[in-house]
């Protein structure tokens, strides 16, 4: 008998380890689901239709975020493939978990609908949806779990912006579907690339699994420098009259050596502009700035947020997780010269837009899409440390430098995940105080907030200091760490993007602190909002200001578990190889 319980503990333990890191993402999805059905089947009246609207959404969340939380903080958490290698569960995964459900709490709560109406529901219902996509985007381990994911919360996200902007009386219905519809018109080509370019990546490779990419590419490329394929070419540009039989042969031997190659490079190209089009990035934005300065809260959190974060966690399992070898990054063949040029160019015009921006929602829009430009960055160099590991540099042995490669490539996504999170929770932060007193008339309404609540004007000083890099938040530490580990490359076009992109910051930072101008200006003439700040708002701005603040003043410790995320981030998940690198990291 005891061996039979012990049998059962143990299974039941290895079962919900096995449950665990899929906790999380099945919650959010559970909790939206019922909350669609509570909008679809009407509410109970009193505090039920409260309860229904407002409380449950969030007590779920909560529970989400135990759950992601535990997943981040499990020992053995090394990073494993399951669901026969569709899904990849690692503390990559988990902290982008813990990021979403925060997020969609903070937005849960600071709502400023009543909990009760219709479109309220429907909309924190497509929200929640949208997370679940995101989720699982965020562990895809192959083409088919990347793309139902970011598909799943791209048309929730248009849903949700389709319940409309909060305060708009009739017109609001009529606007959110307007704003629907230029979202999904837009990400449709995001889209149409992804796929197509995703179609011709597993054509050229022959695997639908992302970790199998970095070796079938790196082979179709050995197959095209081929000597049979050379061969066969130089009988194909022959001047003199070859037998028809030898030309066909050789034609087929050109185009057998040559079309793997040939449908890889545009396809990666390809995979390239459908993921950027999901962060968000300058030139391709679609729209997206027009659309988040008519959102409402919920829905400009879905496509700000949500969905960006799924298109970054995307862009790091792609392109340095799989697509890292010398011959896929470097030019002329490789992804990283176009990712670099794209990511420098958008954080200046980016940054040019946001000190022009006049509206709150348009600002952060547009620093949004300059913190995808930094992001790109670090992940191009990382991608190039990963190509340089293992080969021999000036004094340094094979070993030091595989060691060092691995090291700095960890570190310049450690520093992408860091930002990209800072810049999630000071945005939310920002829209949170915006909720507490908005009255739709762009930074107007945080005019001389110092007066009405020092506990909104202190959160949207930290919001604006943490957007501008300055101490004592998190925002310093992130552009620290990120200027070191962009700068540790020594690819010149990256080192001159990011001086471009340290121009674009600074020019962000200044429209950013607009507001906190804003939050301690006295209003002129009585121009300023006087209503009550409201209290779920107020609350969800001052939480996540203090955790801004913590995580400047203990930026150490936040910056450990970042790194910790990031182990191993080039080696396949549950492999040997990322096995032995993590228990080398850890000793």
């Amino acid at each position: 008998m005891h061996s039979l319980r012990d049998v059962a503990r143990r299974g039941g333990l290895a079962m919900i380890e096995a449950v665990v890191p899929f906790g999380s993402a099945a919650i959010v999805g559970l909790w939206g689901v019922l909350s669609l059905l509570a909008a679809r089947a009407g509410q109970p009246a009193g505090l039920g239709r409260l309860a229904l609207g407002r409380a449950v959404p969030a007590g779920g969340l909560v529970l989400a975020l135990v759950t992601a939380l535990a997943g981040l903080t499990a020992p053995d958490l090394v990073g494993e493939l399951q669901a026969r290698g569709a899904v990849v569960v690692d503390r990559l995964a988990a902290l982008f978990d813990a990021l979403l459900v925060t997020v969609l709490l903070a937005a849960v709560i600071a709502d400023p609908r009543p909990g009760s109406e219709p479109r309220a529901v429907w909309g924190r219902g497509m929200l929640l949806l949208t997370g679940a996509g995101a989720m699982l985007a965020v562990r895809a381990a192959d083409w088919a779990s990347l793309v139902v994911g970011l598909e799943l919360a791209t048309l929730a996200a248009g849903l949700c912006l389709a319940a409309g902007r909060e305060g708009e009386g009739e017109g609001a219905t009529e606007a959110g579907r307007e704003s629907a519809r230029t979202w999904l018109l837009g990400q449709g080509l995001g889209a149409a690339s992804l796929w197509l370019g995703a179609g011709l990546l597993i054509a050229a490779t022959g695997t639908v699994r992302l970790h199998e990419l970095g070796a079938r590419v790196g082979a179709a490329f050995l197959r095209w420098g081929a000597s049979t394929t050379q061969a066969a070419v130089d009988v194909l540009q022959a001047k003199e009259a070859m037998p028809a039989g030898l030309i066909a042969h050789a034609r087929d031997a050109a185009v057998e050596g040559m079309a793997p190659a040939a449908l890889y490079v545009p396809g990666a190209l390809l995979v390239l502009a459908g993921l950027l089009v999901r962060a968000g990035v300058f030139p391709l934005l679609a729209g997206r700035t027009r659309v988040a300065g008519r959102a409402g809260l919920c829905g400009w959190v879905a496509t700000e947020l949500v969905v960006r974060t799924a298109a970054v966690a995307a862009l790091i399992r792609v392109f340095v997780a799989a697509l890292h070898t010398p011959r896929v990054v470097y030019a002329p063949y490789g992804w990283g010269t176009a990712a670099a040029v794209v990511g420098g160019v958008a954080v200046v015009v980016c940054g040019l837009r946001a000190v022009r921006a006049a509206d709150l929602r348009r600002l952060l829009a547009w620093a949004g899409a300059a913190q995808v430009g930094m992001t790109l960055l670090a992940i191009a160099a990382a991608a190039n440390f990963v190509a340089h590991a293992g080969l021999r540099a000036g004094g340094l042995e094979v070993a030091d430098h595989y060691v060092w490669g691995h090291t700095a490539a960890e570190a310049a996504v450690a520093a992408a995940v860091f930002g990209h999170a800072v810049f999630a929770l000071a945005a939310m932060t920002a829209m949170a105080a915006a909720a507490a007193v908005e009255a739709n008339r762009g930074l107007v309404d945080l005019t001389g907030a110092v007066r009405r609540s020092p506990v909104l004007a202190g959160a949207l000083v930290v919001a604006a200091l943490t957007l501008a890099g300055a101490p004592p938040t998190a925002g310093l530490a992130g552009r620290w760490w990120w200027f070191t580990a962009v700068l540790e490359d020594s690819n010149v076009l990256v080192r001159v993007m990011a001086a471009a992109a340290a121009v674009g910051s600074a020019l962000v930072g200044w429209a950013c602190l607009r507001p906190l101008l804003a939050a301690l200006t006295p209003a002129p003439g009585g121009t300023g909002s006087t209503a009550r700040p409201r209290r779920g708002a107020l609350v969800v701005a001052a939480v996540l200001s203090g955790m801004l603040v913590g995580a400047g003043l203990w930026a150490h410790v936040a910056w450990d578990m970042v790194q910790e995320a990031s182990a191993g981030i080039a080696f396949q998940a549950g492999s040997k190889g990322r096995r032995e690198w993590l228990g080398r990291a850890t000793e």
